[in-house]
Parts: C-alpha cells; sequence; structure tokens
C-alpha cells in the first residue's frame, strides 16, 4: 500500500507532487501520459529564418494538414493545439474519455502534462477579491504562491496590476514589448490616472517564461516559435515531474487508465485500465488525490458512485478576441523577434459586470495568417494581401468575463460510460464593453464590432467547481480542505474544488491550491511511512 496516489500529471497533480515531495512523502503519480512522438523536427533558432531557409510546411500544417484545420473545416479550433507539434497533447481524448456535448465544446488532454503543455503561461496570484465565495483566504495560497514563483521561474513586476495580481516577490524581470504593445503602454502611462479613474488598468503580464536562465533553461529567445513547440523558456509541469522522477521522490507510472475508487477502512483501492494490455489493475494507498482536470476528475467521481442521473455544474470563462490595428504602424516592417504570446494585461473594473474583467493583449506575430484569414469580409486575394499589409499594426486581446456572467454548464454520466456535456446557449452582452472599446481608442487601438468574435464555449479551458468547496459540504462538494464529501480519503487538488471562477486566469491559483490540498492531505500519514511502491493487482 502506498501512502500517497496522485491521478493525473497537469499543472495541478504536479503541483501536488511538489507539495509532497518538499514534505518527504513519495507519492504515486498513475497518468495515461501521452508524449510527443517527435514527428517533426524541433525548430532551432528564429522562425521567420526558419521559413526563408527551409520549406517550413511540416511545421506549420503538417502531413494531415491539422495546421489549417479551421480553413479547410470550417470549425473553429484552438490555434496553438492545431499545430504539427502540438497535436499530441490531445491525442486519443475522444477515444479515451468520449464526451457528447451540446452548446459547449470540450477541451481534454491525456498527455504527461496536460493541457499546460499548451498553454499560454499566465500565471496570477488571487486576491482577497477573487476569493469572494471560496471558503479559504489569500493568506492561505500564498506560502505555496511563494514556492511556485521560485519553482517555475515567472516573469513579470509591480505596476499598477499589482493590487489585482498580488506581491511580486520573487519574479524575474519582464519580457521585452514587442513595438506595438510599447507604443500602447506609453500611450497609457501618459493617460494613466484618467483612465484608472474610468476603471482601466494596464501592465505586464506575470509569464512562466523565463527572462534569465534559470536551472539549466535558457531566457526567452524572442523567436515567435511560441504555438509551433514546447520550448524551453516556457515552463511546463514535466520539468518538476521529470526533475522529481529523477531524484526519487515521486514515482511516476504512465499507460493508466484510472477509472474509480473504492474506499474501505484501512484505505482507498483505485481501478483503473493498463492501456497497453487493455486488462484491468489495482493500486492501494492510503490517501488519494484526483487531479487529472475538472472533466476528467469529475467523470471518475460519477464512475466511483455509479451515478448516470447526476449533472453537475461546471463554470467557464466566457471571452471574446478582439482584434486591435495601430495606424500608425501600417506598413512598418513585421515583428520578427518578438515573444509571440501575451505581452499585456488589462484589467476593466466597471458596475456593468459581476467582477473584474481580464484583458490578455497578445502579439500576432506568431501564429499564421490564416488564423485571421475569415475574418475579413473580401476576396480570398483581397484578405490575404490586407492581412499581408495590416499584421504588423495589429494586436489581439482575449478578454474574458466571469464564470457566473453566464449559467454553468452541465456535466454528467451516460450508462455506456460517455459522458454528456450541456453548455448555456448565453452569451455576454457585446453592447456592454463599447465603453472599454471607446477608452481603448485613446491609447491608438481601433476595431470594429463585427470584427470582435465571441469564444466558442469550452475553448477558453478554464474548467472549474464540478466539485467545489464549501464550509458545509452537500454531496458532490468538497471541504476547505479539499476532502471530497463522504470520504474520508479522497481530495480534489485541480479546479474541480473551486468554488467559483473569476475572470483572472485560474492556473497558479490551481497549482497553489493544490499544493495547500497535498499538504493538508498528508498531514495525518505515519511519520515514519517508508517509501512506497505500489501494489498491482492484476483482475
Amino acid at each position: 500500500m502506498s501512502d500517497m496516489i496522485i491521478v493525473g500529471s497537469g499543472a495541478s497533480a504536479t503541483a501536488a507532487a511538489l507539495a509532497l515531495a518538499d514534505l518527504g512523502v513519495r507519492p504515486l503519480v498513475l497518468d495515461v501520459g501521452h508524449t510527443d512522438p517527435g514527428a517533426v523536427p524541433v525548430v532551432e533558432g528564429n522562425l521567420y529564418d526558419f521559413r526563408r531557409r527551409y520549406d517550413s510546411f511540416d511545421l506549420l500544417v503538417g502531413s494531415n494538414f491539422s495546421g489549417l484545420a479551421d480553413v479547410l473545416t470550417g470549425e473553429v479550433g484552438i490555434a496553438k493545439l492545431n499545430a504539427p507539434n502540438m497535436r499530441f497533447v490531445t491525442a486519443g481524448a475522444e477515444q479515451l474519455s468520449p464526451v457528447e456535448a451540446s452548446d459547449f465544446d470540450p477541451i481534454q488532454s491525456f498527455a504527461v502534462g496536460g493541457l499546460a503543455n499548451a498553454w499560454g503561461a499566465g500565471l496570477y496570484r488571487f486576491v482577497e477579491a477573487d476569493l469572494d465565495g471560496f471558503p479559504i483566504r489569500q493568506a492561505d495560497l500564498d506560502p505555496y504562491f511563494d514556492r511556485l514563483t521560485d519553482e517555475i521561474g515567472i516573469s513579470g513586476e509591480a505596476d499598477d496590476l499589482a493590487p489585482q495580481f498580488g506581491d511580486a516577490r520573487g519574479l524575474q524581470p519582464s519580457l521585452q514589448l514587442s513595438h506595438n504593445a510599447g507604443l500602447v503602454l506609453d500611450r497609457y502611462l501618459r493617460r494613466r490616472q484618467s483612465l484608472v479613474d474610468l476603471g482601466v488598468s494596464i501592465g505586464r503580464p506575470r509569464l512562466g517564461v523565463l527572462s534569465i536562465a534559470k536551472d539549466g533553461r535558457p531566457p526567452c529567445d524572442y523567436s515567435n516559435l511560441e504555438f509551433w513547440q514546447v520550448s524551453p523558456h516556457i515552463y511546463t509541469p514535466p520539468m518538476t515531474l521529470n526533475k522529481l522522477s529523477a531524484r526519487g521522490q515521486v514515482e511516476y507510472r504512465p499507460g493508466v487508465l484510472v477509472t474509480s475508487w473504492s474506499e474501505g477502512w484501512d484505505g482507498v483501492v483505485v481501478e483503473g485500465v493498463e492501456l497497453e494490455t487493455g486488462e484491468e489493475v489495482r493500486f492501494t494507498t492510503r490517501r488519494l488525490i484526483l487531479a487529472a482536470g475538472a472533466i476528467n476528475t469529475s467523470r471518475i467521481v460519477l464512475q466511483s458512485s455509479n451515478d448516470c442521473e447526476s449533472a453537475l455544474p461546471m463554470l467557464e470563462n466566457p471571452a471574446v478576441q478582439i482584434p486591435f490595428v495601430l495606424p500608425e504602424s501600417i506598413g512598418r516592417r513585421l515583428d520578427t523577434h518578438a515573444f509571440g504570446l501575451v505581452q499585456l494585461n488589462l484589467i476593466w473594473n466597471t458596475p456593468a459586470w459581476p467582477g473584474a474583467l481580464q484583458g490578455s493583449i497578445m502579439e500576432l506575430t506568431s501564429p499564421m495568417r490564416a488564423e485571421f484569414f475569415g475574418r475579413f469580409p473580401l476576396s480570398a486575394r483581397a484578405n490575404l494581401g490586407l492581412l499581408r499589409d495590416l499584421l504588423p499594426a495589429m494586436l489581439l486581446m482575449q478578454l474574458f468575463f466571469p464564470g457566473r456572467t453566464i449559467a454553468p454548464a452541465r456535466i454528467g454520466l451516460n450508462s455506456n460510460g460517455s459522458l454528456r456535456i450541456t453548455g448555456s446557449r448565453e452569451r455576454p452582452d457585446l453592447t456592454r464593453i463599447r465603453p472599454l472599446l471607446g477608452l481603448l481608442r485613446r491609447l491608438g487601438l481601433w476595431t470594429h464590432p463585427a470584427l470582435i468574435v465571441s469564444a466558442v464555449t469550452g475553448h477558453a479551458i478554464h474548467y472549474a467547481a464540478t466539485l467545489p468547496m464549501r464550509e458545509q459540504p452537500g454531496r458532490y462538494e468538497c471541504d476547505p480542505a479539499g476532502r471530497l464529501a463522504g470520504t474520508r480519503n479522497v481530495f480534489i487538488a485541480d479546479s474541480s474544488c473551486f468554488s467559483d471562477l473569476p475572470a483572472k486566469n485560474m492556473s497558479f491559483a490551481m497549482m497553489a491550491n493544490a499544493m495547500r490540498v497535498a499538504t493538508l492531505a498528508a498531514a495525518s500519514l505515519p511519520a515514519a511511512s517508508p517509501p512506497p511502491t505500489a501494489v498491482v493487482e492484476e483482475r
């Protein structure tokens, strides 16, 4: 019997493993653990230098044309997940966890490291305002924010967003801004007080991206390759998981799909399938931590109860994509040496919405032009020409709304083992963001309402609150320690246990809370427990 089993290897699961390793507890990590097959060559150097010297078809499009999936199928996808080098992130998800969905497009990962292999790496501390409705406070998470800041290497600074993003201690210097983002920030600083009085604050993002070399990883090289391959300057959970495994602080067991658990007086029996052989396997443990992502953790919980009747609520951040043009940049050369993800963040506090809105302002030097091809109303040839001239003058803002802006989706289990997810047909009322667009015009950011696109429900990939923490938890809820109601030794450590979902990116808070839950789960373990080796029973 092992002391602790963690299910999953994504951001929250790896953070939980880190917390246990710090305590001297060696967990068994069960995971499907798909890896990058390495079929597409990894590019060294700059994207634009590579494109000038080599055929970039395999890198950008791929043999199955995945890089052009949106254009060829007409279905809206997620650009980074379409890249040939990133397809492993979602490989096998439809077979391993089939979903019947309506008004919701779920994204799942069974890769080692999960969806964080393809994240934007925005890592923002939750402050007291973000925890409204949670049975925990900022002080409960702060020690783990500090530990993770040291582990990951986070770039950023204390600026006008510090009240929303929390303490800046331990941060590396911010990344260099692109030309257009620099123009926007300079103009904001000149008009700062008037904009702040109207509820708008702009500043540098806090990113799990190195600006200074750390632990053998290089700093950001401004190569514009962030959309096309896993980059060593961007933190991903396997970096920590591999380190802990190499040190013998974690026993990592890939190739296992966990299906359910059952609890007895002496511990928990975890059941799963060995994917290579198709055989059922069992593992026994004193404590079980589920951190497989909100959708997959909910599936395991419902399957363990054999419950095909309940429908759990699931929050996600509604989002819109707003392209902006800076007229004075039209005709300049494209910024070919830039960081291709988030350049700036925006916070808008307004009575029009139930909580602050957060915007991520991105450079457009890394995605392909095909991502924007269908957003202009001209002929194909004219659209390509327009994009060629406009892209060097454009930025894109992904604007996130609080999860409670629309009704929650519902997730349940079918009798055949598949999931059913029913989303909401509500969308944020975009007429209520017109004041924000007017304020941004003061910074030289111009757009048109016809160009604003509402993200497909599910594509923010901020899923949360299916098994929320409550002071007095009911069925399918958790206590403040993350313990699932009705159990003694089963803990939920991913965003499933969030009580609410502010507009702020949840990843950093999810990881800090996972460390907190793992620490509490380990608190009553035998002090002299030897390093565990899982007992596997073939059936």
